[in-house]
């Protein structure tokens, strides 16, 4: 089994490695190194990154390969992943504010693919060496096995705390009528129905805190959390018909990676078929 990095020379994909590296230490799979040959991208600052990638790799003792591929960028990675058994496929975003218009991550993005995809926001280069608090935001109860696993494999990965911020889409006029007793029932019930994840991270030796908040301004309020506490890392669902599970209205994962305050990923599960 393989995870894939694809790189281009830049920094973000070089943060974006590294999170595949750990991801495949943990579970001793093959790390591909891939970069598909264009001329935008100088192959000297390619090849350098994927000997850095190979250096940082052997401390782990994780089998590294390089793959250089020709052709339109996603065509070339999909045809690879249809050929290649894989894990899952790491590609960073650009840094930029359009960064996600167009770009390879979010090509990839809208294809159906046999692998899942993992597509990082670099916010905080250096914070990919000190992981020691993982957030994943959800709505109510709403988290996917596919999701869940890869969240609690990259706290396993790097032996970072969790938490689950639970936010409960509520409008001013029911916030403003709602007493803490009936609050209360609301996340208890919540927690019970994450009981079995909750279970599975404790088995795992992960700790967990589960959180809540009640909000009609739900990606306002994931920036403000992820501001106000110690994370180095955020996981959010990515959804292929470009939104956000059911939060926003605008395009949401541009307006979420742009003002990210700590590193993100965007978590594509692969095609079911």
């Amino acid at each position: 089994m393989k995870v894939i990095a694809a790189m281009n020379g830049l920094v973000s994909s070089d943060v974006a490695a590294l999170y595949a590296l750990r991801y495949a230490a943990l579970f001793g799979h093959t790390l591909c190194l891939l970069h598909v040959l264009n001329p935008a991208d100088r192959k000297e600052e390619v090849e350098m990154s994927m000997a850095e990638a190979e250096e940082a790799a052997s401390h782990y003792e994780v089998k590294t390969e390089r793959i250089f591929l020709t052709g339109e960028p996603d065509e070339a990675i999909r045809k690879y992943l249809a050929e290649n058994r894989t894990d899952t496929l790491f590609c960073s975003t650009r840094m930029h504010r359009s960064f996600f218009k167009n770009s390879l991550s979010e090509r990839l993005s809208r294809l159906s693919l046999p692998a899942n995809l993992a597509v990082v926001r670099v916010a905080h280069v250096n914070a990919v060496f000190v992981t020691e608090n993982i957030l994943i935001p959800i709505r109510e109860d709403r988290l996917s096995a596919q999701k869940f696993a890869f969240f609690s494999s990259l706290a396993k990965a790097f032996g970072a705390a969790t938490e689950i911020y639970s936010l409960h889409p509520t409008d001013r006029r029911r916030l403003a009528a709602m007493d803490t007793h009936t609050a209360r029932m609301l996340f208890q019930k919540i927690n019970t129905r994450l009981s079995h994840y909750a279970n599975i991270l404790k088995l795992l030796d992960i700790p967990l805190t589960i959180k809540h908040a009640m909000t009609d301004r739900e990606i306002d309020q994931i920036l403000h959390h992820a501001a106000r506490h110690d994370f180095q890392l955020m996981i959010i669902g990515g959804r292929r018909d470009y939104s956000f599970p059911g939060f926003f209205r605008e395009n949401p994962m541009e307006r979420l990676f742009w003002h990210t305050p700590v590193n993100t990923i965007a978590f594509y599960a692969r095609d079911k078929n």
